[in-house]
């Protein structure tokens, strides 16, 4: 079984994971802060109602000094109500609370300023995330959990007046400056670096205030932010740079901002893509085409490899993208058409694994030199890459485009854990569907044909459970004019082609499932898990072995490992 082409999709989607890491790591931000601003009225004081919108005179006359260091239940401090208030006198508030109702007490005062709300966040957080309103908009907004906000720019200078840390990350490792950068207010962003806070700090996700602006493509910000001297080149957690997000996300204009201040578009992340494998990968062509005229080399950066060994080509095959290819190859050569990644593809195996684009694959194919049945290094053609992955049209497109079923991959390429496996007991069967008419092949008609020489399309869709296309295959084979596949059961005009049971596959399943009772009995009762008590969710990651689900047991999140059983199946084996 090419169980090394499990990874061929999922390496690329490292990325995609991390940044859906991101979101929803920000998601949550958002949702905390959306709780801390939210009035609640019936479990507030007097004064702590008064605080987020009442009058001033109401708030001065509740106020006592006993009260200034007063929480709600959300353990919000009288400033965090203030701040998430809508009124036109909260700066007013603000100024009577730290100068007056604190008496010149400089630790009251800092503390005030300092305090955190039980979700993590300090006043500064609030006055730079909400949203300000007044009149009828107020009534709109109190009533709506999805309205946008931009902060309040006069809080927030008198927050800093009165000396709040505008590094203050809180519990979240947040610093204003990011928030102010993912909402998108550059005159909050001016105000705060004004009054010293770092354009080289990172958030909690290693993000700097530029990469947020640019993940949430707020342009005006990241226009701000560059004027005020922060770097295009910036690294975050993976080597990351703004241009990297704003490729990947199809951001022209951001992009051209970030070129014009100085960001390199030769710089690769912990991964080795540069900006033009995103931009490749997500097809965005107005990117694209503004990093090729960026480029000093256009040959080079084309053909520039990242860790998988994949170009810009290749993710642009994996994702179907057809105008991405066509720049591509028009810019570096279609001699870029034979570059292999350490999965042993081509470009025109990725559009096969990828089985997003026949027209992708039609126009390889077109390329000059390019052959349907190229064996890559460890012998598998882009017809097994389509077999494995499941691509029914596009297998019957490329048999009828001279694709030879014939051909084997060579598994002692295989990554080592996955060497010497022992034959498949369904190897004759299978193999008479694609044996050729050689010594070799007329002298195995007797015996059982080894899985480790004979890794052919059609072994590799019938692993997968690919039932529809191994009748493909073999309605093909039979049209061959020179197989030999029909001649012990042909009679007539019809034939029969002798396809694997599944019995023997079941046979597999159920003796795994039976070794794995036996080691449940062998274990203590505290050790043993019920399905029933098991909820699983949603897929979080997946490896060489099967997918991790996230999901619940018994109240408790947890992470649950959900194993391939053909995966280990060899494993076993060996």
């Amino acid at each position: 079984m090419p169980g090394f082409l499990l990874f061929a999709l999922h390496y690329s989607d490292f990325a995609d994971e991390l940044k859906k890491k991101i979101s929803e790591g920000y998601a949550v931000v958002r949702s905390r802060l959306n709780d801390d601003i939210k009035a609640r009225n019936s479990a507030w004081t007097p004064l702590q109602i008064a605080a987020f919108d009442g009058a001033v005179d109401d708030f001065i006359r509740l106020l006592t000094p006993e009260s200034v260091e007063c929480r709600t239940p959300q353990h919000l401090s009288l400033l965090h109500v203030i701040c998430a208030g809508q009124s036109d006198a909260q700066v007013r508030k603000i100024t009577f609370l730290l100068e007056d109702a604190c008496g010149g007490d400089a630790t009251k005062k800092n503390s005030l300023l300092s305090h955190l709300s039980n979700n993590g966040f300090s006043a500064m957080h609030i006055a730079v995330y909400k949203k300000t309103a007044t009149g009828d908009l107020l009534g709109k907004l109190k009533s709506s959990e999805n309205h946008s906000f931009e902060g309040d720019l006069s809080l927030v200078k008198c927050l800093l007046e009165e000396g709040a840390d505008p590094c203050l990350g809180g519990k979240h490792q947040l610093p204003p400056l990011h928030l102010a950068a993912m909402i998108g207010s550059p005159s909050i962003v001016q105000a705060l670096v004004t009054e010293g806070a770092s354009l080289a700090a990172n958030d909690f996700v290693l993000f700097t205030a530029l990469h947020c602006a640019t993940y949430f493509a707020n342009e005006q910000v990241v226009r701000c932010l560059l004027s005020c001297g922060a770097d295009g080149n910036v690294c975050g957690g993976v080597k990351d740079r703004p241009l990297h997000l704003a490729a990947s996300r199809g951001l022209s204009a951001i992009t051209s901002l970030l070129l014009e201040a100085g960001a390199d578009p030769q710089l690769a992340d912990d991964e080795g893509n540069l900006p033009l494998h995103f931009a490749a990968k997500t097809g965005h062509m107005a990117v694209l085409n503004i990093l090729l005229r960026s480029s000093s080399n256009v040959v080079e950066t084309v053909a520039t490899r990242n860790v998988y060994g994949d170009t810009p080509l290749h993710l642009a095959c994996y994702g179907g993208r057809l105008d991405a290819a066509k720049t591509l190859i028009a810019a570096a050569g279609s001699h870029i058409m034979v570059s292999e990644n350490v999965f042993s593809e081509t470009p025109l195996h990725a559009a096969c694994t990828g089985g997003k684009s026949i027209e992708l694959i039609a126009f390889l194919m077109k390329q000059p030199g390019v052959d349907p049945n190229y064996q890559g290094h460890d012998g598998h053609t882009a017809l097994h890459s389509a077999c494995y992955h499941g691509h029914l049209q596009i297998v019957q497109y490329l048999l009828e485009n001279g694709a030879d079923q014939s051909l084997a991959a060579r598994t002692n390429e295989r990554p080592a854990t996955l060497q010497g496996a022992p034959q498949s007991t369904f190897a004759a069967a299978i193999m008479a569907l694609n044996r050729p008419e050689t010594l070799s092949g007329i002298s195995s008609r007797d015996s059982v044909v080894s899985v480790e020489d004979q890794q052919t399309p059609v072994i590799w869709a019938y692993e997968k459970g690919h039932d529809r296309i191994v009748a493909l295959l073999k309605q093909y084979a039979n049209k061959r004019p020179d197989a030999d596949v029909c001649s012990e059961y042909s009679s007539g005009d019809s034939s029969y082609t002798p396809l694997p049971s599944p019995m023997g596959r079941l046979r597999s399943m159920t003796r795994e499932k039976a070794e794995v009772l036996q080691l449940r009995s062998t274990l203590p009762p505290m050790f043993h898990l019920s399905l029933a008590d098991i909820d699983f969710q949603e897929a979080i990651g997946s490896g060489s072995f099967g997918k991790v689900y996230k999901g619940s047991y018994r109240g408790k999140i947890v992470a649950i490992k959900r194993y391939d059983i053909f995966l280990i199946e060899y494993y076993e084996k060996e």
